[in-house]
Order: structure tokens, then C-alpha cells, then sequence
């Protein structure tokens, strides 16, 4: 009886959380009106632990050379799906009703075709030595699953990190380095398989892994990408990886995101003209 729910209209795009409206209803009973007491709990503010994480990443991955973009969160469905690659699958992003023009039809679902279009539009930018962008951002996906009220849309904000290397090589060892170098930072370590796999082509994973600082049970494989995986069309055959996730309390591996080489139609549907590597992962598994 005490409860009211309450549904934010299209026009009220300033409220963001809960706090918004608390203030509203405030305003309309009058600060001078409500009676001051001293709280009953005493808490200390501080960030949200995705933000706090996004924060540190990006500091991280702008020291390792990258430059960091922020691109539009709305997108035709041509950039988001078919130019990429992959089946249109409108049901899977949030379309526009009214949109205002073809390039914003729907919330983008990947950071991908911001990155290439940003390559796009830097054309004229030496690739001699490289070009290295990426963002931590969000992306929307339909989800009507986990709605939980009528006011709910049927949508989730879901953070991830992309990053591209495009230049005289494809740079498909700069990008698997930037993966790792995430799954390092946020104290994932490398699984068996992948350890082993690395031992074979000559590297030194395993007698780096006794000074690696890592939490207990979480560890991280690289694997060749399924190739029924919607995201197989955006990569050059054979050239595209997966990376899964264990940590304690989650009982199946757990697809954080793919990297590879892009393929050839991908890069001529963005009109980029030098080979090019991407990685895409999610980040809310890594808290």
C-alpha cells in the first residue's frame, strides 16, 4: 500500500535513477517541508565497481599505444549486421520506431562498426606504423527475459571493450597481446590448455605463470571460434579466436569474446584499405 510505480515518459530524458525521481517528488512537496533527522546508517560513496574497472582499463590500454574513441550508440542495420558479416538479427538489437535517417535504425549491439568507421573516416592518417583505437562502452540487447516489471523494456546495457590495429600487417599478435594483457590486468590467469598451446609455439606463458597475481579458480582459454558462431562472417578463415571464462560459482565456461583478423568483404564494406585486426570482449563476467 505504501509502494508507488512509477513509469518515466519519452520526455522526461533527464531522469536517469532512482535519485531523479526522489528529487521530483521533493521539489513538489518542498525541501523547506521535510524534516531533518540524522540517518540511521552511516555509508561511504565511492564508484560502481564496472565503472571503477572501466576507469582502469582505459588508463591501462592508452599506455600500451592505443587512442581512444567514443562513437554513436545508434546505427543502421546494415553497419551492425551485414556489413559485418553476420545473419540480420533485428529480434537480438532495439530498433528505432521513427528514426531519423538510415544510419540510426537500431542500438548498436557491437562496438565494431564504430572502431571501422573511425578507420573510415581517418583515411587520410599514416598507417605506416599502425593505427590503434579502441572504446569501453556499452551495448543494448534485447532482453525480455529478465524483465521483472511492466516498466521494464525489455533491454540490457551491457559493457565491453573493443579495440582495432590496422596497418602494413594484419597485427592479429598485437591484438591477442592486448587480450591478454586484460585478462592480466583484471587477475584472470590462463588456463591449462591454453598454457600448453602457447609452450608449443615457443613461448614462455609457463615459466612467466609463478610470478603472475591471479584470484583463485578464475582462469581464461583461447580457442579457435565455433564455426556456427554468428560472428564467424566478420573474420578471415582460420584466422579468428574465442575467449572463455571459468571462475568459482559458475558452473559452464562462459564466452567473454572473440579477436581475429577481419575478413577481406568487411574491411571493403567499410572502406578500409589496409589489413586489420579486432577484439570484442565483455567485461561485467570479469567482476
Amino acid at each position: 500500500a505504501n509502494t508507488l510505480q512509477v513509469t518515466v515518459p519519452p520526455t522526461r530524458s533527464d531522469i536517469l535513477h532512482p535519485v531523479d525521481i526522489a528529487e521530483d517528488i521533493a521539489i513538489a512537496y518542498g525541501y523547506n517541508n521535510i524534516v531533518k533527522r540524522v540517518p540511521q546508517t552511516c555509508t561511504v560513496g565511492k564508484e560502481q565497481p564496472l565503472n571503477l574497472l572501466t576507469d582502469l582499463l582505459r588508463d591501462e590500454i592508452g599506455r600500451a599505444g592505443y587512442t581512444e574513441v567514443l562513437t554513436h550508440g545508434l546505427c543502421s542495420v546494415h553497419d551492425n549486421f551485414t556489413a559485418l558479416g553476420r545473419a540480420v538479427k533485428q529480434e537480438s538489437a532495439v530498433s528505432l520506431s521513427n528514426p531519423a535517417n538510415v544510419e540510426y535504425e537500431v542500438v548498436r549491439t557491437t562496438l565494431l562498426p564504430g572502431l571501422l568507421k573511425t578507420l573510415q573516416h581517418n583515411r587520410s592518417a599514416s598507417f605506416t606504423s599502425g593505427m590503434k583505437y579502441f572504446e569501453i562502452s556499452d551495448v543494448v540487447l534485447a532482453d525480455n527475459e529478465h524483465a521483472i516489471t511492466e516498466t521494464i523494456v525489455g533491454a540490457k546495457n551491457v559493457r565491453r571493450v573493443s579495440a582495432v590495429y590496422a596497418g602494413p600487417t594484419s597485427g592479429f599478435e598485437i591484438v591477442h597481446g592486448l587480450v591478454d594483457r586484460i585478462m592480466t590486468l583484471t587477475e584472470v590467469a590462463p588456463g591449462g590448455d591454453y598454457i600448453k598451446a602457447t609452450q608449443g609455439a615457443g613461448g614462455s606463458m609457463g615459466e612467466e605463470e609463478q610470478f603472475r597475481v591471479s584470484r583463485d579458480g578464475w582462469t581464461y582459454e583461447v580457442k579457435a571460434l565455433d564455426e556456427d558462431a554468428e560472428e564467424i562472417g566478420t573474420y578471415f578463415p582460420g584466422r579468428a579466436a574465442m575467449v572463455t571464462l571459468r571462475k568459482p560459482g559458475v558452473e559452464e565456461e562462459i564466452v567473454l569474446g572473440t579477436f581475429g583478423i577481419l575478413h577481406p568483404n568487411v574491411l571493403k564494406n567499410f572502406d578500409v584499405s589496409y589489413p586489420a585486426s579486432v577484439m570484442e570482449l565483455d567485461l561485467v563476467p570479469l567482476l
